[in-house]
């Protein structure tokens, strides 16, 4: 494969992509590669591994056939139109301002629930016992909420 593929690949993805009506960053949200992947690939600049090719012919919906493409077979592609697109589920990540409102709201709210249920509660906390175990529960909710967030 050479830049006779390059270029077949570059023009199936650019074709595919504009058929579809999406942009270069439509597709890359949608496939998960980056940005500068696609536009790199599109312009033929390198030749992607075969996962790119098939993630991107997923979604696409053309057909690469890698063993006729190191034979040099000029019909390297095929259509396929009744093919669903796939949707790729991409891990969403919290980055560090979101960790931290979350870490802070979900403090306050923790907060403002217990001293809900210690306000509507006529005998509770009867003892300080009681009410050092509620805090320690309290807390321990807290920690493990922090838990999932920071994780």
């Amino acid at each position: 494969m050479d830049t006779t593929a390059k270029e077949t690949i570059a023009q199936k993805v650019r074709d595919g992509r504009q058929a579809k009506g999406y942009t270069q960053q439509e597709l890359s949200n949608l496939t998960g590669i980056s940005l500068r992947s696609i536009q790199r690939i599109e312009s033929a600049d390198v030749l992607p591994r075969a996962y790119t090719v098939k993630v991107l012919s997923e979604q696409l919906n053309f057909i690469w056939d890698f063993a006729q493409a190191e034979e040099g077979s000029s019909q390297e592609f095929s259509h396929n139109p009744a093919k669903e697109p796939t949707f790729i589920a991409l891990p969403t990540r919290l980055n560090y301002a979101q960790k931290i409102i979350l870490t802070f709201s979900s403090g306050i709210i923790l907060l403002l629930l217990a001293a809900a249920f210690l306000a509507q509660s006529a005998r509770f906390p009867e003892t300080e016992f009681e009410l050092f175990l509620f805090i320690a529960g309290m807390l321990g909710i807290y920690t493990m909420v922090l838990l999932r967030i920071w994780k």
